[in-house]
């Protein structure tokens, strides 16, 4: 495969990126907050994918489809563990946010059912209920992305640039595509400015972008880095969240638009770029 081949199947995603989306978020509006408007969003990369792959003869084969080893797997579901519950740790140690929330407590003994347990088997039930029963049907969402950014980009990106150029890149697409959302207010949080809002999801997305792109190409498969997504999300959605109380400036620290997430994702980032994927590795 030659470089002019290479950029234009970049280039060509790059563009279908940009109509897929554009369709997808008219298509999502007459769903207004709905799940399906959701679905239908993160879908926009695997489709530009998809026909991208049609255009520029690229083998579908080449999204990466392996599943084993399973460790991989495995990976992807603990990383999101490592940067985000120290960062909340941080958070409810120096009281910047509190825990546990009732209001989530009370929901969750409705959902699984445990009207008499204690707290803590609430919170240690709801921890695993959210990031292991719920994570397939998560992954129903996070691969709609995945099949996109890391499937087809990110190796197309490697070979003519190398995988460091590539996961930054990749990351630098992926925090845009984000942007019209959060500027639309489709997407973000409340109580802080705007503008802080973006520089925290972009270089959270940054650091993730890289660490989801080395999962990809160490791995050779397109699951692991779909696991982490889904992790990702509903670790932090839906239990980090949800468990904090805010005390008035907890938005500015918890969460991927408050600044407590960073530091802790770019160790890890740091720590596989220094790591590339070599020759050795099954990167397709």
């Amino acid at each position: 495969m030659n470089a002019t081949n290479i950029n234009h199947r970049v280039t060509t995603y790059i563009a279908l990126i940009f109509f897929t989306t554009l369709a997808a978020n008219g298509i999502a509006f007459q769903f207004e907050e709905s799940p399906v408007a959701d679905l239908i969003i993160m879908s926009s990369p695997a489709l530009a994918a998809l026909i991208a792959s049609l255009l520029t003869r690229r083998s579908l084969k080449d999204i990466g489809w392996r599943v084993l080893p399973v460790k991989w797997l495995a990976l992807g579901w603990v990383l999101p563990m490592l940067y985000a519950l120290p960062a909340y740790a941080l958070v409810w140690f120096t009281g910047l946010g509190g825990i546990p929330n009732p209001t989530f407590l009370e929901r969750a003994r409705l959902t699984l059912n445990m009207p008499s347990a204690s707290d803590g088997m609430v919170i240690v039930s709801a921890f695993f209920y959210i990031t292991l029963v719920n994570l397939i049907p998560a992954m129903i969402f996070s691969l709609g992305e995945e099949i996109g950014w890391r499937g087809y980009l990110v190796p197309e990106l490697a070979k003519s640039v190398g995988f460091r150029n590539a996961s930054l890149l990749s990351g630098v697409l992926w925090a845009a595509w984000h942007l019209p959302g959060i500027f639309s207010g489709g997407y973000g949080s409340t109580g802080t400015p705007k503008i802080y809002q973006i520089a925290c999801i972009t270089l959270m997305v940054l650091m993730t972008g890289i660490i989801m792109a080395w999962l990809r190409m160490k791995s050779g498969s397109i699951w692991p880095a779909a696991i982490m997504h889904a992790t990702h999300n509903g670790l932090i959605q839906t239990f980090l969240d949800r468990i904090s109380i805010n005390t008035g400036i907890t938005q500015y620290f918890t969460g991927e638009f408050g600044v407590m997430l960073i530091p802790f994702a770019f160790i890890i980032a740091w720590y596989v770029w220094n790591r590339p994927p070599n020759a050795n590795d099954r990167q397709s």
